[in-house]
């Protein structure tokens, strides 16, 4: 379902579940309890955005205190501003007269309960929000990784080892990139060490080992328990997690720009503002990827 259905079905639930909660607790004729669910609903649905709004753009991703302490003046203001929009409501629906409406407060235990509902619905809104967030960056992960390869044959799994790099004999030749074959859409299995200072991994394709200069590496996505390492040449699916595999690389090249993707920031053509502090890189393979803001600032302390 479209997240703009979802929302709509959403605004619908709440205006019927406070028609008939009105209509058979309060025993509200019909056009009574529609204007009192209207009054109720709509103070949830402006405030409710606001809300949704600023914990997905500004709260997700920072520091749990930081998200504490603003958790509580939102729901402080959610409070404040849903009741005060609700009795101006009331006024306007029940107290119109020559020379306007009229505004009156709920009575004290009227007050007390339609905070405890404020309070209750900002919870809801602010954990689906949350949910939100992280389902849309989860499927932002996944849109960016590679579907399993079939190509290695029915049994057979790919798997990618890393071990240290040892010194070249003078006079061996490097590898270049275009020797490594593009493993594009491999499935494989993970034996690698993420000690730190890793500097070569191999791909075992078939029973062929394949050399992977992390030189060469763009960029390395994560989701779940897999990482897509993205070469100058191709890409290869690894399962193991992006934290693990930050662990065996070198933080003067590479950078977590993002809680999904590590760049290489000497395969980074240029970068542009993105709005909210972010950015937009664009790879040197054409890739784009948008940073967070604590990835963002990362870059931008490398700026001379």
């Amino acid at each position: 379902m479209k997240p703009r259905h979802f929302d709509l079905l959403v605004i619908a639930g709440i205006f019927v579940a406070y028609a008939v909660t009105m209509r058979l607790a309060m025993g509200l004729d019909l056009a009574g309890s529609l204007l009192g669910a209207v009054a109720n609903t709509v103070p949830v649905v402006i405030f409710g955005a606001m809300v949704r709004h600023i914990v997905v753009r500004q709260l997700v991703g920072r520091p749990a205190l930081l998200q504490l302490i603003a958790h509580i003046l939102l729901c402080a203001a959610f409070c404040a501003l849903s009741y005060g929009l609700l009795i101006i409501l009331f006024g306007l629906f029940n107290g119109v007269g020559p020379n306007g409406f009229v505004v009156h407060p709920l009575s004290a235990g009227g007050t007390v309960w339609q905070s405890l509902e404020n309070v209750t619905t900002y919870a809801l809104i602010a954990a689906l929000s949350h949910l939100q967030a992280m389902s849309n960056a989860a499927a932002a992960s996944r849109h960016t990784m590679a579907a399993p390869d079939r190509q290695a044959g029915a049994g057979e799994a790919a798997t990618v080892a890393a071990v240290p790099r040892a010194p070249a004999p003078a006079n061996e030749e490097p590898i270049a990139a275009t020797d490594i074959a593009p493993a594009d859409t491999v499935e494989p299995t993970l034996e690698a060490r993420t000690d730190a200072g890793l500097s070569r991994y191999f791909v075992k394709i078939g029973e062929e080992l394949r050399p992977l200069d992390i030189d060469t590496v763009v960029s390395i996505g994560g989701a779940d328990d897999y990482a897509e390492v993205r070469t100058l040449s191709g890409k290869h699916l690894v399962r193991v997690t992006l934290a693990e595999f930050a662990k065996s690389l070198d933080p003067a090249k590479y950078v977590r720009v993002h809680r999904s993707w590590i760049v290489n920031t000497h395969r980074i053509a240029r970068a542009e503002p993105a709005g909210g502090g972010r950015l937009l890189l664009h790879m040197e393979t054409g890739q784009t990827i948008s940073t967070s803001r604590d990835g963002a600032r990362l870059l931008r302390n490398r700026v001379l």
